[in-house]
């Protein structure tokens, strides 16, 4: 199984909305939420549980809205008793006491410190533990339903520092090798594990796009279009059709072994028509391009295998 990693901006939430209805059977997401109007939050969730799917919510989060309080988050989900969801705790540098997690029932932990005793002996408790990819082997193998997880895209300062490939990860293709396979993977797709509230001013646009190569070894790589530098953030629509119509010519010459998306097809549609929806939309659809991308090798392995 495969979680993405999200943060509960506008444009992650939506890029899961469009997702639900897809039917994608090897993904489910983990939303660490950053604002504290839930609204857009409660109506992922409504349409993820309409879709059979049941999102993890960290509800201690470590950045944005409600990080200065363990249970303000839970509070308000509370108030909405028509949705499912399930708890994920984040153990983290601040944590202290364990046990304030127990009277909630069933909950899973987020790990994002190094792990110890107290650690391990209270993951005895979690159905589930996402813990960090480069977690000890002998401390990997101690911990019952692992999910590892790691920001494996390598975000740059400036877009105009992009290279035209980046390589991400191979953790799909051997997460689940025995004798000590994992229950799942994690990763931030292409966003990252940085938070900032929002963008720079866009001097370069650039689209992310994912790919598994089989010829090397179904390592997954990030191709990054971006359009030349002028030194001025204006014209951001120009911007995007130039690194748009880069990656238009890869799709067209077939070099690159892109899946046939959903999202990939709405970025031939913007081009089509020749429309620029704006940088978070954009941001959105490779969002929405690398799930769909990771859950489409995850199910063509699982039929071949079969």
């Amino acid at each position: 199984m495969y979680y993405p990693i999200l943060r509960g901006k506008l444009n992650e939430l939506l890029a899961l909305r469009e997702l639900a209805p897809l039917a994608l059977q090897k993904f489910i997401p983990v939303i660490e939420p950053v604002k504290k109007d839930i609204k857009a939050l409660i109506k992922t969730i409504q349409t993820l549980n309409s879709n059979a799917i049941e999102p993890y919510i960290i509800i201690n989060p470590t950045i944005g809205d409600f990080s200065d309080s363990k249970i303000a988050l839970y509070e308000e989900l509370r108030k909405f008793d028509c949705i499912g969801y399930q708890v994920l705790y984040s153990i983290n540098e601040s944590t202290e006491i364990y046990e304030d997690f127990l009277d909630l029932g069933t909950f899973g932990l987020f790990i994002q410190k190094g792990i110890d005793q107290n650690i391990l002996d209270f993951s005895e408790k979690s159905n589930i533990n996402f813990i960090q990819n480069d977690t000890n082997p002998n401390i990997k193998r101690r911990i019952k339903n692992r999910v590892s997880y790691e920001d494996f895209f390598k975000k740059q300062q400036r877009n105009a520092d992009y290279p035209k490939e980046s390589p991400f990860s191979s953790l799909h293709s051997y997460y689940n090798d025995k004798p000590n396979p994992d229950h799942g993977f994690a990763d931030y797709t292409i966003t990252g594990n940085d938070f900032s509230e929002g963008g720079g001013p866009a001097y370069v646009v650039t689209i992310h796009c994912s790919y598994i190569d089989n010829s090397r070894f179904d390592e997954l790589f990030i191709r990054h279009y971006s359009s030349e530098n002028d030194g001025t953030p204006t014209n951001p629509g120009a911007k995007f059709k130039e690194a748009l119509d880069l990656l238009i010519k890869d799709i067209q010459k077939k070099d690159i072994p892109f899946i046939d998306t959903n999202a990939l097809n709405e970025f031939t549609y913007l081009h089509t028509i020749e429309h620029f929806p704006g940088l978070g939309q954009v941001k959105k659809i490779s969002i929405k391009h690398h799930i769909e991308t990771v859950n489409h090798f995850l199910a063509a392995t699982v039929e071949a295998n079969s």
